[in-house]
């Protein structure tokens, strides 16, 4: 990786659509991997997907490393589009089919669990506690990161869709400081299936070998984690994210469970962020909820396996889930059919 030769002058950055792929440290200095993304689509369902079909298709692609002060001189610079809603879920609960519609919008980006986004919020949680100054720093650095990676590509973008990795729910009331107004929609699933794909295909999430992230949201030591059966940490983990959506859902918010996915839902959640899809763009987020939503080649179909998690969950997931999760689920439920009622 190339260093910026002069990181006090960010105009080599507004040449190009450079974007912040990744938060890095480089030499002991915390910052950003900055890559030429001046001919990539961000079409992929997740956004390092498309950083890594960047660079399989051109290895010679130019990289660079700055500190995060760039971001504020950046802000002044670039040209970017103001979110339009935010993506917040537990873990395997259809969000990413959420995020593939807002692509299916004209003139929408969408940034799906971007590195760079995600990371910074983590930060939070280990290295900022709350009323600090690293806090404050923090939220100016997410703010430049999003500017940064919204900014626009052809002109024509008018809505910038941004889906948070799970994790990054745990600190929504601090990212709610930062842009107060910006609606935001939370997906979730019955507890049972959830805990099922995790331990069937495990995230990163639940392996990531920083336990203090995982340790502050169940509130607990990252050496209890250690000593943990995954089945527990995922049940307490998404029982918490379950719990604070249920405290601080208000009318800036929608909550969507997986079991009431469609194309009149997802539509229901668009206009909530204020768009309006036209039949064309229905038309195509029909054909896309067809497929699997994580698939990048777009040719494998979607098959509902809701019966198949239940029957697979041993003992323990159903045990972990019933003391961990289910009864914030349950008051989640409730506070989702109060909304319906009055929408």
């Amino acid at each position: 990786m190339d260093h910026l030769v002069n990181p006090d002058n960010p105009v080599i950055l507004s040449n190009k659509c450079w974007l912040p792929v990744d938060a890095v440290v480089v030499d002991g200095r915390p910052g950003l991997r900055w890559m030429d993304m001046s001919d990539v689509s961000l079409t992929e369902p997740f956004f390092q997907q498309t950083v890594e079909r960047a660079k399989t298709e051109n290895p010679d692609r130019g990289e660079l490393f700055t500190e995060f002060d760039v971001l504020l001189q950046l802000e002044k610079l670039l040209d970017s589009v103001a979110p339009t809603g935010f993506i917040y879920h537990s873990s395997r609960c259809g969000s990413t089919l959420v995020a593939n519609a807002c692509r299916a919008i004209t003139n929408s980006l969408v940034l799906s669990e971007a590195n760079a986004i995600d990371k910074l919020v983590a930060r939070f949680i280990t290295d900022a506690p709350e009323g600090s100054v690293k806090e404050s720093l923090y939220s100016v650095f997410l703010r430049g990161v999003v500017h940064a990676l919204g900014q626009r590509r052809t002109g024509d973008e008018q809505h910038l869709f941004i889906k948070f990795a799970c994790c990054s729910f745990a600190q929504i009331e601090r990212i709610r400081r930062i842009w107060p107004r910006v609606p935001w929609v939370f997906l979730y699933r019955d507890p049972v299936e959830t805990i099922v794909s995790n331990i069937t295909s495990v995230p990163p999430w639940l392996l990531d070998t920083d336990r203090r992230v995982l340790a502050s949201i169940i509130e607990t030591s990252p050496a209890a984690i250690e000593d943990m059966q995954i089945e527990e940490l995922c049940a307490r983990t998404i029982g918490s994210f379950y719990a604070t959506a249920e405290r601080i859902v208000d009318d800036n918010a929608i909550l969507i469970n997986y079991n009431e996915l469609s194309v009149p839902v997802i539509s229901r959640v668009l206009r909530f962020l204020k768009v309006s899809p036209s039949s064309e763009e229905l038309e195509k987020i029909e054909r896309g909820s067809r497929l699997y939503s994580k698939e990048v080649s777009g040719t494998r179909a979607f098959v509902t396996d809701t019966d198949a998690k239940q029957q697979r969950a041993s003992n323990l997931v159903r045990e972990v889930a019933e003391r961990w999760a289910m009864k914030p689920y349950q008051r989640l439920e409730r506070r989702r059919l109060e909304q319906n009622e009055f929408n």
